[in-house]
């Protein structure tokens, strides 16, 4: 990179800093390469339970994003482009001295036009394209889903679209110590809940966009994920003691012998469609998601233990969602979002529904304002030993909450 594309693009950042300017703004752009520059800062009031406090009072938290998009020619319909995103919360549950951007995306690729392109780095597996078209809410969504919030290093993704269809198709590589939407069950669940070491994952996804039809165009897609999860012996017995990340449980037998109850691997299918926009009129969606996970018990010789049935459980939901957006600004969104879990053992499965609610008005480009609420619409929740599901996998949507926003987009 040359000294004075160098210098440009930090006197352009610093100009961005200091005047109001559009979202996205492209600092550099000459003979094909580019260089766009955008970010958010936000603050939030969340009432009680969602405000992170420990004595469950209302309080604001802070955010802020950063990120960079590039892109240059390489030869005739070839073209290389990166991102790089960043996050900064200490309203995030974090303290001041953990302050500092956490990167949220980070990839490199190429882009052959036509013929599509392939990118490598941190974002979600290909599911995502397939659960994406009810996961438009502030804070109060995505009760019905798995896989919106799984952001995986290294992966690799092809995508192809055109004639309105898209397809994805993405492998996840090995890591440790990764978020997974539905791993509920780990060794120390309050402090690692959903931290699972993963081997490897394969996701696919197609879709298809009409042209408008009266109000907006209309959109189905589908989706299939496949994973297995580490099966080293650090991944299962630990160290000093403690299990490791991929067992959910480990209890002495009547002998004395410790049993593993461990992960073994999960697949997930998911189907969606919409119809409108959320740019301006209405717009309604719906998906249904489910994540299906298997798992074995084992000594720690690795042989089976006799007379026991395979732990396996599903994660399923299904979200509907309808908004309206007016031509100055303001989308109202409500909707009906539900998640199951279903054990082996039917008697022990509990569900929690929610209605989520949404008022923003974007301003302009650059302002923001919203109030957002999340009402309980019957969360199993029985504090007597009976089904509860926010008890089971460590949620808290039996309880209603709200929230108000006001964020500043560059």
């Amino acid at each position: 990179m040359k000294k004075s594309f160098l210098a440009l693009a930090v006197a352009a950042l610093a100009a961005t800093s200091i005047a109001s300017t559009a979202s996205a703004t492209t600092v550099y752009d000459k003979d094909g390469t580019s260089m766009a520059i955008y970010g958010r800062v936000q603050s939030v009031y969340y009432s009680e339970q969602q405000s992170g406090v420990s004595n469950d009072e209302g309080s604001f938290n802070s955010s802020a994003r950063l990120g960079v998009d590039v892109r240059t020619p390489l030869t005739s319909g070839i073209a290389a482009f990166a991102k790089a995103e960043w996050e900064g919360a200490n309203g995030n549950n974090k303290n001041d001295e953990d302050d500092g951007f956490d990167a949220r995306y980070l990839w490199v690729g190429l882009d052959f036009g036509q013929f599509g392109q392939v990118k490598v780095g941190k974002f979600e597996e290909a599911i995502k394209y397939a659960i994406g078209p009810t996961d438009h809410w502030e804070d109060a969504g995505c009760t019905g889903l798995a896989g919106n919030d799984d952001r995986r290093e290294g992966v690799v993704q092809y995508q192809w679209s055109g004639y309105g269809v898209d397809a994805f198709l993405s492998y996840a590589f090995a890591k440790d110590n990764e978020h997974l939407d539905g791993a509920y069950f780990v060794p120390n669940r309050d402090e690692a809940r959903e931290t699972v070491d993963i081997d490897y994952s394969v996701s696919a996804a197609l879709g298809y966009t009409s042209p408008d039809v009266l109000f907006g165009p209309i959109g189905i897609r589908a989706g299939f994920l496949y994973g297995k999860f580490a099966d080293g012996d650090s991944n299962i017995f630990g160290s000093n003691g403690a299990p490791g990340n991929n067992v959910y449980y480990a209890e002495p037998d009547q002998n004395g012998n410790t049993e593993y109850t461990v992960y073994d691997d999960y697949t997930q299918y998911a189907v969606s469609a919409f119809w409108g926009s959320l740019a301006q009129g209405p717009y309604v969606a719906a998906v249904y998601q489910q994540r299906e996970f298997a798992g074995n018990v084992i000594y720690a010789d690795r042989s089976s233990v006799p007379n026991v049935t395979s732990p396996d459980y599903t994660v399923k939901g299904y979200e509907f969602t309808c908004a309206y957006t007016f031509a100055n600004g303001l989308r109202l969104a409500t909707g009906y979002e539900v998640q199951e879990l279903d054990y082996d053992d039917d008697s022990a499965d509990v569900k929690a529904a929610t209605v989520p609610v949404l008022a923003l008005w974007r301003v302009n480009p650059n302002f923001d304002v919203w109030a957002e609420a999340r009402f309980d619409a019957g969360t199993d929740d029985d504090e007597n030993g009976g089904k509860n599901f926010d008890a089971d996998v460590g949620t808290t949507y039996a309880e209603d909450f709200f929230a108000l926003g006001i964020r500043y987009n560059f």
